[in-house]
């Protein structure tokens, strides 16, 4: 049996964590045998063991684990997690959030923002019709002209164009099939459709970097008659690069003495709860150290692990009347967090559509230093300073203001004609929702989260913090 290794690092949260340390564990009994009858401390038989080991002793739900486990009965790590998790995914709790990556792959994203792409983000409508939302600037997409609002069409592998309603019509491949993998010099021909017209482009996947408060339209004091404005600010992604650009966006709020604000979160999946924290600290100039942010519960067994994060204001601090969060399906996680806290302090709303719903947490265990991989383990739940909590349906029904309003495509992010930033503006200006988010669907509750929000497998690194990159 390898010996236990345990490190203490700050922790980067998951499409929805918090918490602040990342605990890097260590290898459980067992291990592959190299033909000497050397143990081989990152195999396959050690990877499952560990995996094991960890979520026996931390998984948040305990109870929904299966009584016993035959890691032989698995080819490998990830099958073994999956299996472990299986009741919570059927009721739930557990869509994917917990994994195994690679340190490496962790630490490009969240430290450095960097992923390897075409730089766009896109959905699928029921349709099978592929809209780009957002382009990365200085990225192949945003090189190669694609726009906002753009349809895809067709796609070219290598092979010529073919038709995307084609390649999608059985339901067994994704649009992001037909993209490849997140390979150095992958290209793609896309034809899309823009105000009518055809036109073909060719990309080829790089390194991205994430701007995530966007230089072009990521903050602006949108003028409102008789006020001092309402500060608008859009964040991709809560990463280290965003710190910086936080503070220097509330810095100019505060020294217009914005009060209301629509903080667009609508593809946010998630990311670092220290940037979490950062923001409600920016739009909490009225608390004190004494206010609680948000607490963070564990299981029973490792409730001495729970914590209270409190208020810190700081010098770029602004005192808010209202905050309306933009926010879709595809607002997740930390994303969540900032919502739930804020609503316990400040008047605020939720406007478009309601969010993922994932108000659980996941620590980092490490499997050594000689080894890469990291599991990210759901192990804590986050409440409000109201005790407010277990949002797994999403936060619209718990909100006492959830507008509903449609993500127009045809103008840009936090432009008053865009469909989102115009209902906030309403909100703000009136106090009232002109529509409301519905949590009733043909006279039934809302389905559960696992059908929902369907995941057929678990995403990619970064597709848990950038939901719909490409």
């Amino acid at each position: 049996m390898t010996a236990a290794r345990i490190a203490m690092r700050p922790l980067s949260l998951l499409a929805l964590s918090a918490l602040t340390t990342l605990v890097a564990a260590c290898g459980g009994g067992g291990g592959d045998s190299s033909g000497g009858g050397t143990a081989i401390p990152c195999g396959e038989m050690a990877r499952k063991q560990w995996v094991l080991n960890v979520t026996r002793e931390w998984y948040l739900f305990p109870d929904l684990l299966p009584p016993s486990a035959d890691i032989a009965a698995y080819p490998t790590a990830e099958d073994l997690l999956d299996a472990l998790t299986a009741t919570a995914r059927v009721q739930g709790k557990d869509r994917f959030f917990s994994y195994l990556t690679t340190k490496s792959a962790e630490d490009s994203l969240l430290g450095a923002g960097q992923f390897v792409g075409f730089g766009f983000r896109s959905r699928t409508d029921t349709g099978n019709r592929p809209f780009i939302l957002d382009v990365f600037e200085d990225s192949p997409a945003a090189t190669a002209g694609l726009q906002r609002g753009d349809e895809v069409i067709a796609v070219d592998q290598g092979g010529g164009f073919v038709p995307v309603a084609q390649s999608l019509a059985d339901g067994s491949t994704s649009f992001t099939d037909l993209l490849g993998a997140a390979d150095l010099g992958l290209q793609r021909g896309l034809r899309v459709l823009r105000d009518g017209q055809a036109m073909d482009m060719q990309l080829v996947k790089r390194t991205v970097a994430i701007d995530p408060v966007p230089d072009s339209f990521g903050t602006q004091v949108l003028p409102v008659a008789g006020t001092t404005g309402v500060g608008y600010l859009h964040l991709r992604s809560y990463i280290s690069t965003a710190d910086a650009q936080l503070r220097t966006a509330f810095q100019a709020f505060r020294a217009q003495d914005v009060r209301d604000f629509i903080i667009d979160l609508r593809y946010n999946g998630g990311g670092l709860v220290s940037t979490a924290e950062l923001l409600d600290n920016l739009l909490g100039g009225d608390r004190t150290s004494a206010d609680t942010q948000y607490s963070i519960v564990h299981s029973s067994s490792k409730s001495g692990q729970d914590s209270t994060v409190r208020f810190q204001p700081q010098a770029q601090s602004v005192r808010t009347v209202r905050i309306a969060f933009l926010t879709t399906e595809a607002t997740a996680s930390a994303s969540e967090i900032n919502i739930n806290t804020m609503r316990a302090w400040a008047e605020v709303a939720i406007v478009g559509s309601d969010t993922f719903g994932k108000p659980v947490g996941q620590l980092a265990f490490d499997l050594g230093n000689a080894c890469t991989d990291r599991l990210r383990l759901v192990t804590f739940k986050t409440v409000n300073a109201i005790g407010a909590g277990d949002y797994y349906e999403g936060l619209a029904s718990s909100m006492t203001f959830a507008c509903a309003a449609e993500d127009t495509l045809g103008a840009p992010m936090g432009d008053p004609a865009d469909g989102l930033t115009q209902a906030a503006l309403q909100w703000i200006n009136t106090g009232a929702c002109a529509s409301v988010i519905s949590t009733v669907v043909a006279g039934q509750a809302k389905a559960s989260p696992s059908s929902r929000y369907p995941l057929l497998g678990p995403p990619s690194a970064v597709e848990r913090w950038l939901p719909g990159v490409q």
